[in-house]
């Protein structure tokens, strides 16, 4: 080889073990600065100069983001990724310098410089994800009626689908909604371009809908939507489009059955025209609309029921099955169908048994059980209608005594009635308030049959109850949890804990704000105190269920016939015990002097 190649390569593979290693004992640096500068042990930046600084730039880095936002400054993109990177050119550039500075750092002096900048980079990297502007929450406008309607659109489902032209077609089916189609003085608006509801989880079987029931609760508190309505769109290999409809009622509109809360997905509206020409889609819109039938009943029914106005709800659901809704067609392709009113028909005919004395109940317990027994078994709501059977069962198995006491009670119905809530309670298909619902109810049932002395208390009734009160949700769960509550205090009673039973049915009365549960609940506080000696803690519990009974009765929850009912019961108990309610007429109810 040439003597320049190999002298050359021999100060290559020297320069590189001065760099690597540090230059030996005898080894002369190979560009030595003459500078004073360099000859000082403060020139350049030493190691752990270097470690503090990218320590500190990290700390610094990473505190910056969350401070901006605390103080409302949000940067953009533009600005960010600017930032980041003159940053980590400077962060480079500094690094640089330090080696070129320090050729004969240590081997671990390096790799942690290279490990600071490593770091530094990956905060750089936390900036852009913290700096990216984050839009507020679109403005939905608040709706003003307690019956008004909100359209938050039809999701594609599967490929095909462009959903833009979903979005008209929401707005144009909106217009045509508001034309005819909803009780006077309600409107509809569109929401399909400034919501994204998770509709899709509706057609998957045995899919949780706690997600899709978290976001429609949000947006029914922010927009007051009485009714909500959407849809899935599919399109076939062939082009034909089909629509689900989709219904949502809200849990403050089913007073005392929060389990019929949700969303209801109808049968599949099929369509040979396609959404791309004008005459096919003005048929799609006109469709749907007609697809509507009933709406506005069922608005208003819910709208009576939300105001305790059971009997009125019952008689405009009577109106609607009677008109045909729903019934020109056998696959539940409508928004509002007839096993749908006939749900709601069943609970409301119940809320109105409850409200009469007990001996006039059963025609109205048979009547809805008859409903709930015409829903199609095999349809969307039948898990919902086999949960209103089973309590409908445990209505008529209690006779005419509405209570549990033994010889009064009809024993088989109350095991059917548990043997299907322990199937319900476990039912994975079942939504999550379904199978609270399930389970308080089958407390209520063992309750009975513990009491008539049938069966023993084995544990079930407490774990039921514990299921649901430990549930964590919105209106709904917390309605059941109430109820769980109750039955807990009824459970208490049953075992002799007169003060855990009192103590625990007065957590339930601070929670219900309804007349007539409230009420029922003071009278049995009143009953138990009395039992229990405290006659001036009982005659003020009975004053005040009298008084939530009143009222409940002026709201038409209940009739005056059931008021009496409860009024002379506690009468005779208070009179048993010797105690002088003050305030009270002797006729037991609140007198008007002083």
């Amino acid at each position: 080889m040439p003597e320049w190649w190999v002298e050359a390569r021999t100060r290559t593979v020297f320069r590189r073990e001065i760099i690597l290693n540090g230059p030996g004992p005898d080894t002369p640096d190979e560009d030595p600065d003459p500078s004073p500068q360099a000859s000082e042990s403060g020139s350049g930046s030493p190691p752990w100069a270097l470690g503090l600084l990218a320590l500190a730039t990290t700390l610094l880095s990473a505190a910056l983001g969350p401070l901006l936002q605390l103080f409302g400054i949000r940067s953009s993109p533009v600005a960010a990724v600017l930032l980041v990177f003159a940053v980590l050119v400077g962060g480079i550039v500094a690094v640089r310098k330090a080696f070129k500075d320090h050729p004969t750092l240590s081997r671990r002096a390096r790799w942690f410089s290279i490990a600071g900048l490593a770091g530094f980079l990956l905060t750089c990297a936390a900036l852009v994800v913290v700096f990216q502007p984050r839009p507020p929450p679109p403005e939905l406008e608040r709706l003003p009626g307690t019956q008004d309607v909100a359209v938050v659109g039809f999701e594609g489902v599967g490929s095909g689908q462009d959903q833009q032209v979903l979005d008209d077609v929401s707005e144009a089916f909106t217009t045509a909604l508001t034309k005819d189609q909803l009780p006077e003085g309600s409107t509809a608006r569109n929401y399909a371009r400034v919501t994204s509801p998770p509709l899709s989880v509706l057609g998957e079987v045995g899919q949780d809908h706690r997600k899709l029931d978290d976001w429609t609760a949000g947006f029914v508190a922010r927009t007051n939507a009485g009714i909500v309505i959407g849809g899935l769109v599919t399109t076939n290999a062939s082009g034909q489009i089909g629509l689900r409809p989709a219904v949502y009622v809200r849990a403050a509109q089913v007073v005392h059955a929060p389990e019929l809360a949700g969303w209801y997905l109808g049968g599949q509206i099929r369509l040979d025209q396609g959404w791309n020409s004008a005459p096919g889609r003005g048929h799609v819109i006109a469709e749907l609309a007609r697809r509507t039938q009933g709406l506005a009943g069922f608005t208003h029914a819910l709208d009576l029921w939300r105001g305790g106005r059971f009997a009125e709800a019952r008689s405009a659901l009577d109106r609607l099955l009677a008109s045909g809704v729903g019934g020109t067609r056998d696959d539940g392709a409508e928004f509002v169908t007839a096993d749908l009113v006939r749900l709601f028909r069943g609970h409301s005919l119940e809320q109105v048994a409850v409200g009469l004395p007990a001996a006039g109940r059963k025609p109205y317990f048979e009547a809805a059980l008859a409903d709930y027994q015409a829903i199609d078994p095999n349809g969307p709501i039948a898990l919902r209608a086999r949960l209103s059977l089973a309590g409908t069962r445990y209505q008529l198995a209690l006779g005419t005594s509405s209570s549990c006491h033994p010889g009064t009670v009809d024993s088989e119905a109350l095991a059917t009635s548990s043997a299907e809530l322990r199937r319900l309670a476990a039912d994975n298909a079942f939504s999550e308030v379904g199978r609270l619902r399930a389970s308080v109810n089958l407390a209520q049932v063992e309750q009975c049959r513990v009491t008539a002395r049938l069966v023993p208390d084995d544990g079930t009734i407490g774990r039921a109850l514990q299921r649901v009160r430990s549930a964590e949700g919105g209106d709904a769960v917390e309605e059941l949890r109430v109820l769980a509550i109750s039955v807990a205090a009824v459970h208490a009673f049953g075992r002799g804990d007169l003060d855990g039973a009192i103590s625990t049915i007065k957590e339930a009365i601070t929670k219900e704000p309804g007349f007539a549960r409230r009420g029922l609940w003071q009278a049995l506080a009143a009953s138990w105190e009395f039992q229990r000696g405290e006659l001036k803690a009982g005659c003020a519990d009975l004053r005040d269920a009298l008084g939530q009974l009143r009222d409940a009765e002026t709201n038409r929850e209940i009739t005056a016939q059931r008021h009496k009912e409860i009024e002379n019961a506690l009468r005779q108990q208070a009179t048993a015990v010797g105690a002088r309610c003050a305030g009270l007429s002797p006729s037991g109810r609140p007198s008007k002097g002083p």
